[in-house]
C-alpha cells in the first residue's frame, strides 16, 4: 500500500494521530533504521567519489606552475588506470566497481580538459563535453548504473546547450550544419529530439530487464531537458527573435502535445504533465510581453496576475489529476 493510499484510508476513517501511526508503522510505509543508514553510507560514498575527482581537478590546477607536462599527465592518467584497476577487482554491480567507474567516467572530461589547456588546441568548449561524452559512454554502460546514466545526461546536455548557445562558426560539428543556415529556434530541435529519444528509451526500459537502468527519476531528468529546449525554441519565435521560423514553435508544440497524450493514457505520474504546465506559462508570459501594449506599471500588473491565475488553476488542475490516478491506482 503507498503513501496515498494510506492518506485516504486515514482520511475515510478519521483516523486519530495515534491511529494514523500504527497504520504507518503496520504497512511498513516508513524506512527503517537500516535502510536510512544503507541509505546515508550510499550518499557519503557517491560524495567521496565527487569529491576526490574534485580534488584531482583542482590540485593539479592549484600546482599548474610547480607540476611539469609529464606530471600533470601522469597524475590524471595514474587516477584513471587505478579506477579502471578496482573496476576490474570489483566488477558492476558491486558498488565498487560502479564508483569506480563513474570515477573513471568523470576523470576522462579532465583529461581531455588537460590536453585542451595544455597544448591549446583551439577546440571549442561544446566539442570538449560532446568528446567526453562519446568517450565516456564505454564506462557508463560498464556501470549498469543509473547514477552513471544520469551523469552523462548531464555532460551530453551540456555539450547542446554550449553548441547551441555559442553557435560556434568553425569545428568539426558545426560545418555539419552551416551549410544549411540553421536559425536558431531550428538549431534546438536537435537537441529537443536527442532528450526526446532518450525519454522514450528510459520508458522502452521500464518493461524489460534493464528497468533497473532507467528508474522514473532518470525519465524526468531527461524530460526536463526536453522541454527546456522546447521552451527555449518556441519562446524565441514568440517574442519575435527568430521572424519565419515557425517551425521553431510548432514542432515544440506538438512534441509537448504528444507528451500529454502519453502522459494522460498511462494515469501514472503527473510530472511531465507539471513540466508543460511550467512551459505554457512561460511561453504565455513571453507573448503577453511582446503584443501588450502596457507601461512599466500596467506590464507588471498584468504579468503579475496571469502568473498568480495560470499557476493556481494548473496546480488545482495537476492535484486533481494526482488525486484522481492516486484511487485508480488503489482501486485496481
Amino acid at each position: 500500500m503507498n503513501r496515498k493510499a494510506l492518506d485516504d484510508f486515514a482520511t475515510h476513517y478519521g483516523l486519530s494521530a495515534e491511529g494514523v501511526e500504527q497504520a504507518l508503522e503496520l504497512a511498513r510505509a516508513r524506512p527503517s533504521t537500516p535502510a536510512l543508514i544503507g541509505f546515508c553510507v550510499r550518499l557519503l560514498h557517491l560524495a567521496g567519489v565527487l569529491s576526490l575527482a574534485a580534488g584531482v581537478v583542482f590540485w593539479v590546477a592549484a600546482n599548474w606552475a610547480v607540476i611539469g607536462v609529464f606530471g600533470r599527465f601522469a597524475l590524471v592518467q595514474a587516477v584513471l588506470a587505478a579506477s579502471v584497476g578496482f573496476a576490474l577487482w570489483r566488477p558492476p554491480p558491486h558498488p565498487v566497481g560502479r564508483y569506480a567507474l563513474l570515477l573513471a567516467f568523470i576523470v576522462t572530461g579532465a583529461l581531455f580538459a588537460l590536453y585542451g589547456q595544455t597544448y591549446q588546441t583551439g577546440a571549442d568548449v561544446h566539442e570538449l563535453f560532446l568528446n567526453w561524452a562519446l568517450l565516456g559512454l564505454a564506462f557508463v554502460v560498464a556501470t549498469q548504473w543509473s547514477v552513471s546514466w544520469a551523469a552523462w545526461t548531464l555532460v551530453l546536455n551540456v555539450a547542446l546547450f554550449l553548441f547551441c548557445a555559442a553557435r560556434p562558426a568553425a569545428g568539426l560539428f558545426w560545418r555539419l550544419l552551416a551549410g544549411w543556415e540553421v536559425s536558431l529556434s531550428h538549431l534546438l530541435l536537435l537537441p529537443l529530439a536527442v532528450n526526446l529519444l532518450l525519454w522514450l528509451a528510459t520508458i522502452g526500459l521500464e518493461r524489460s530487464g534493464l528497468a533497473h537502468l532507467a528508474p522514473a527519476w532518470l525519465g524526468r531528468f531527461v524530460l526536463a531537458w526536453a522541454v527546456f529546449y522546447g521552451t527555449w525554441s518556441a519562446t524565441l519565435v514568440v517574442v519575435g527573435a527568430a521572424e519565419g521560423e515557425i517551425g521553431g514553435l510548432l514542432v515544440p508544440l506538438a512534441v509537448f502535445a504528444g507528451i500529454a497524450w502519453h502522459t494522460l493514457g498511462r494515469r501514472t505520474d503527473v510530472f511531465p504533465l507539471a513540466l508543460l504546465v511550467a512551459s505554457l506559462i512561460v511561453l504565455g508570459t513571453a507573448l503577453i510581453i511582446e503584443v501588450g501594449a502596457f507601461d512599466e506599471i500596467g506590464m507588471f500588473f498584468v504579468i503579475s496576475a496571469w502568473l498568480v491565475v495560470s499557476s493556481t488553476l494548473s496546480g488545482r488542475y495537476l492535484m486533481h489529476l494526482v488525486r484522481s490516478w492516486g484511487r485508480t491506482e488503489v482501486e485496481a
